[in-house]
């Protein structure tokens, strides 16, 4: 304990001069802010034409910052420039509702009306469309490790996603048909829960690895606790008060509720009820972070679980002593607060040329399945242009001289033996001579001709073969003599 204590202390003077974490804030007006909450400070302006959307904002690994306002394109800027990028494009195919990218920066998920889109980041391809709710998606999330991913929409659904089976090689040959209770298309969501009647209005997919559970609040008043792995309802908790917004402490012991009314409401799950469904009521609840008027639009908890952040509509972004429930800080802004989420300082935040970790690419117009396939790679040299690659790599050309010497080498000595061969065995004329192309006229008279004229070189060519026979002859009757002389011994 006293260790533990010690590291704390020593992380915390460690970040007495750096920022541990900040908060990436959107409000009503153009673009996006990064904030200090400890002390109130704005460290970076991203400028935009016009307001992000809610739940459309999400950082692309440490690199980038994306955004949507609800219009098809997806504005990018690097981390550490306030100017949009202008070399990728990222054109949907229609108005965005929602946005979320992976937690390692490869896919982005794109909710359009009620269909899901997921997008690869690093080649621009459109991997898979699925549509299950029946009405817009209003939010989603990823989970820690990115191998799921969960959708709420305005119909009251919340539906999980494998994303193993959304990009799965097989889907362009089966047809994406459900069924109530079964499951015959890859990219079917694994688990469909109905529970909630009207909008979703926050999700939180927790860390833990033995039980990761699922947190959801809707507009009808209740916060639902889903067990991942089986997709059995652990708890309902009803209030009297409608939940705007959700979020959990790292160790998954409370959960802290926003309301429309302005107080924030804390549940902790450490002493739960005995049945799997309780009312909460104003009076019944003691904790509570009282100082907001208006709804509460976003909430968040520090790495270590001492503070919490809030932003609200009323224009304002406290910070909360989680112990004491005092607020610490307070942050006036111009706008209503629409997107807030705390994270670790990226590295590259105040760096003066972005060394980007991830590769990003412009959206491809259409999904790609003629090449169902292919895998494309990327390596860490392609984050860098050849005038401007760090590297200095001089590749050792000694070997390829050797190879292409030798290669010269051997098809010269093919060609003198390929010749040497033809000449030794030359073809005979005669033979290659098509006799269906002459007349017997012509025949006649070329024979005639040969007569007369190649007298010479024909006893020459007929004696030949008289010599052969002469001798062949002279071998026969000398075998006779010999096998008679045998017999007479």
């Amino acid at each position: 304990m006293f260790a533990h204590i010690r590291s704390r202390r020593v992380l915390a003077d460690m970040t007495s001069s750096e920022t541990l974490e900040v908060a990436f804030v959107s409000d009503g007006t153009s673009g996006a802010t990064v904030w200090d909450t400890t002390n109130g400070t704005m460290l970076r302006t991203y400028r935009h034409t016009a307001s992000i959307g809610q739940n459309c904002m999400s950082l692309l690994g440490n690199d980038y910052l994306i955004a949507a306002d609800k219009g098809p394109l997806i504005q990018t800027w690097p981390i550490n420039s306030q100017e949009r990028s202008h070399q990728v494009r990222m054109l949907c195919g229609g108005k965005i509702n929602s946005l979320a990218a992976s937690p390692d920066g490869l896919y982005i998920a794109v909710a359009i009306s009620e269909k899901l889109q997921v997008w690869m980041a690093c080649s621009g391809r459109l991997l898979t469309t699925v549509s299950r709710h029946f009405q817009p998606i209003t939010i989603i999330k990823w989970s820690p490790d990115g191998s799921y991913l969960v959708t709420g929409g305005e119909d009251g659904l919340v539906c999980v996603w494998s994303l193993a089976k959304l990009v799965n090689t097989s889907r362009s040959s089966m047809p994406q048909i459900f069924f109530s209770g079964d499951q015959t298309d890859q990219s079917a969501p694994n688990y469909i829960f109905s529970d909630h009647s009207v909008r979703i209005t926050g999700i939180y997919i927790g860390n833990c690895t033995r039980c990761i559970r699922i947190f959801t609040t809707s507009v009808d008043k209740t916060c639902k606790i889903y067990d991942l792995s089986t997709g059995i309802m652990l708890l309902s908790i009803a209030f009297d008060i409608i939940p705007s917004s959700l979020t959990v402490d790292s160790v998954e012991t409370t959960v802290y509720i926003g309301t429309t009314a302005g107080p924030i409401r804390s549940f902790d799950l450490t002493s739960p009820p005995r049945t799997r469904e309780c009312y909460i009521s104003d009076k019944e609840s003691g904790i509570k972070f009282i100082g907001h008027t208006k709804a509460v639009t976003a909430l968040s908890v520090s790495l270590f679980g001492d503070t919490l952040v809030s932003g609200s509509t009323d224009c304002t972004i406290r910070t909360w002593h989680v112990a004491s429930r005092q607020c610490l800080r307070t942050i006036q802004l111009k706008e209503p607060v629409i997107n807030m989420f705390l994270t670790l300082t990226p590295r590259q935040l105040n760096a003066n040329e972005l060394e980007p970790s991830i590769v990003l690419r412009s959206f491809k117009k259409t999904e790609e399945q003629e090449d169902d396939n292919f895998v494309e790679v990327y390596c860490y040299n392609d984050l860098f242009e050849e005038e401007n690659d760090t590297f200095e790599y001089k590749e050792d050309t000694s070997m390829h001289e050797d190879l292409e010497k030798i290669k010269t080498i051997n098809a010269r000595i093919y060609e003198f033996a390929l010749h040497s061969i033809l000449k030794d065995s030359e073809p005979n004329l005669k033979e290659d001579i098509d006799i269906s192309s002459f007349s017997m006229v012509d025949l006649e008279f070329d024979g005639e001709k040969d007569e007369l004229s190649g007298d010479d070189d024909t006893t020459e060519h007929s004696t030949t073969p008289k010599k052969k026979k002469r001798g062949r002859r002279k071998s026969k009757k000398n075998v006779d003599d010999a096998n008679i002389s045998n017999e007479l011994i």
